[in-house]
Formats: C-alpha cells, structure tokens, sequence
C-alpha cells in the first residue's frame, strides 16, 4: 500500500502536500522496506545512509555537507530530512540550488547502492524536481558504467602501441 502512495502521484489541490516531505516519505519507506526494493540483503540502506552523509550539497556561500539538511540516516531509524530549510526554495535561489543539490545527491547514492530502487523513486523525485527552479537533476539515475568510451579509446590506443 505505501508504494502505491508513491508511484503514481498527481497533485491534488484538496489535499496538498511538500513534495519534499513525499521524498523524504519515500526514502524513509524503501529504508525500511516499507516500499519493497527487490534487492538481497547486502547492508545497502547502511551503504546508501553512508553515501548520503559524506555528500556535499551548495550551502550558505560555499559547498558543505548534507547533514544541514539530513537530520537521520540509517538503517534502524529510517530517514528523516529538514525539509523546512527548503521551504523557500521558489524565491531563495541559494535554498534552490540546496533542493536540486538534494535530489541529486538522493539520486546518485541509490544508483550506486541500490539501483533496484530508481524507477520508485524516478516518481517522487520527478514531482519534487518539478518545484524547484532551474535544476537539472536527473531523476533517473542513469546507470554508471565501468568505463566511458574515451577510456575504452585511450586503452586501444595504448594496446596499439605497446604492440
């Protein structure tokens, strides 16, 4: 049931909600299964909680830490975000980037941690990045890959000459 509330969100103006405080929801529920993530047990909420706290996000004037605005992470007691810090994030260009910054550090952690969970999140995500001016996070979290083509270019190259 709780992954329903998620997945096919639509704004209703009789019951309106933050949508970061539906991100914070969400990522609260996949920590604790509450929205299944079809991934094997592998600590990946510690190793996701783990990611997000040595994140940096843009912050009053310079680059810090995500803990300004995560107040809990880990796998016993979910996720809890200071979604009020954001609040401003229409008007306050600073608070703007903050969200973005947010999302994409969100994003980034679970394609590298438990990508199983990207097209839940894709939703919420989307409908967060929707509020927030000017912010190009990519809700989908594309996959990484080993190498880039460059790389692969490069290699050959060397292999080449080495021959």
């Amino acid at each position: 049931q709780a992954a329903a509330s998620f997945a096919g969100w639509t704004y209703d103006p009789e019951h309106p909600t933050e949508p970061f405080d539906d991100v914070s929801k969400a990522v609260n529920g996949m920590i604790h299964t509450f929205v299944p993530v079809d991934r094997r047990e592998d600590n990946w909420q510690g190793n996701f909680c783990s990611c997000l706290e040595n994140g940096h996000i843009s912050s009053w004037y310079q680059y810090a830490s995500a803990m300004y605005l995560i107040d809990t992470c880990n796998p016993k007691a979910g996720f809890v975000m200071r979604t009020g810090h954001l609040q401003a994030r229409h008007t306050e260009p600073l608070q703007g980037m903050m969200a973005c910054d947010a999302l994409k550090l969100i994003t980034y952690c679970l394609s590298h941690h438990a990508q199983e969970a990207l097209p839940t999140w894709k939703s919420t995500c989307s409908n967060a990045h929707y509020t927030v001016p000017a912010c190009n996070v990519d809700c989908s979290g594309a996959v990484h890959r080993f190498c880039s083509a460059w790389f692969r270019i490069a290699m050959l190259a060397l292999l080449g000459l080495a021959a």
